[in-house]
This record gives C-alpha cells, structure tokens and sequence, in this order.
C-alpha cells in the first residue's frame, strides 16, 4: 500500500458550542491540504485554526503533536480490517471530549465512510485510549479531528439512490434498536455480487446516536443491497 503524507487542519468549534454549551457542531466536508514529509497513508481531516470547547482550550499544535503519534496505532486497524475487506479505506472523523485531566471522556465517530464497523470500533478503542494536555479554562474541551486511509484497490461505487427502496423496504426493522428518530446516521456498506452485504460501518451526529451504532450495523448488514454485478461495491447512505 503506497502512503503519502497529507495534512490539513483540526475543527475548531468554539462558534458553536462555547457560549452555551449545549449544542453540537454539524458535520461538514473538511478541506485538505498536501504536505510533504515522512511517508503516511493518512490524510488528517479538519476545520479551522484551534480547537475550542465548551469552557476549556487546548491549543490545536498540540492536539495534532499527540494524535500524529499515534497515526501508526491507527494505521494497524486499517492493515488488521484489510484480512476482511481488501479494499477498506476511507475517513474517520472523532468527536472527542476531554476532560480536566487530559483523559478522554468520550469519543464517537461524527463522520465515518470506512465501512467496517470492526475497524471503526478499533480506531474508536485507541483514541479512548489517548492523554491530552488538560484544557484550559476551567473545563472539558470537544473538537474534531479526523483522517483519511486510500485503499490498496478502489471499490466500485453505488450511488445511495441505487440502494435506497431496499434500505426503504428493511427501515422497520431499525425500530427493535431502539431508533426512534432516523436521520442521526450516515451507514457505509460494501456490497458482494449479487447484492450480499459483506461488511457495514456508520456514524451519528451525537454521543448519544452513536450507543445504537452497533444495533443498526447488525441489521443493516443482514440486508440484501442492489446488486453492484461482478464486482465488490462500496455504497454511503443517511438514515
């Protein structure tokens, strides 16, 4: 798998969420920008100029010091989850909260297009795992912080329209999740010839959607999609 390093910059939320805090910031389509440096297959994804929260900082330099570091943590997810889906890639965008000691209090997955709920919960298990500076100002901070692997091989690609009267067809059956108001949830599949679901991933657009994640994986996966032909397909589409 050839890597290239490509960087961009960490999303700053503070418009949103410092003045109040009780709102979360909407997810967007990030700008990248390429660097040079040492190899990296990685592609760092974000908004703004530093990270803010709802009454601490933590100064975007450092931020990206401590999650550049971990890159290579985040990259074996990928190479472990490559045994499954030879075509996996894609980007994961974290939300992360960080509390007054530097320890994350949580993190989920705002934006995901990988597909395998099995990688996404890795990379989820290590960043739970990182120590952050403590935020100043008196209290937790939140941002986003994101990167994107390119596949060894590029899957076909379905647009949603192709997969939607079969996702319309099986939607009832998300009720047993306990999913009482769609529209939380953006599901990444691949799809088998013949219209197989062979691997699923998804992400919410809070902590909280996110605790259903594995329920909708579950029975999304057990769905028959549209028919790619003969070759594996990857498919994006909001619940």
């Amino acid at each position: 798998m050839k890597m290239r390093a490509l960087a961009g910059v960490v999303s700053s939320v503070c418009g949103l969420i410092c003045a109040c805090g009780d709102s979360q910031p909407q997810a967007a389509a990030p700008p990248s920008t390429r660097t040079t440096g040492a190899e990296s297959s990685f592609r760092k994804r974000g908004e703004g100029m530093k990270v803010e929260g709802i009454l601490g900082t933590i100064p975007q330099l450092r931020i990206e010091e401590v999650l550049e570091s971990k890159l290579p943590e985040f990259q074996r997810c990928f190479f472990e989850g490559t045994n499954q889906i030879a075509a996996l890639g894609g980007h994961m965008k974290f939300y992360f909260r960080v509390g007054l000691d530097g320890r994350v209090e949580w993190v989920h997955p705002r934006g995901s297009s990988i597909g395998h709920r099995a990688t996404e919960l890795c990379l989820l298990s290590r960043a739970a795992k990182v120590r952050f500076p403590a935020p100043k100002g008196g209290g937790p901070a939140e941002f986003v912080w994101g990167f994107e692997l390119e596949p060894a091989t590029t899957p076909h690609t379905l647009d949603a329209e192709q997969v939607m009267p079969a996702v319309d067809q099986h939607r009832p059956e998300l009720s047993a999740c306990g999913v009482e108001d769609l529209g939380h949830y953006v599901v990444t599949a691949y799809i088998a010839p013949g219209g197989r679901t062979e691997a699923v991933g998804a992400a919410a657009d809070s902590n909280e959607a996110s605790e259903r994640i594995d329920c909708i994986v579950e029975t999304v996966q057990s769905w028959p999609l549209a028919d790619p032909g003969a070759n594996l397909a990857k498919v994006s589409f909001r619940l």
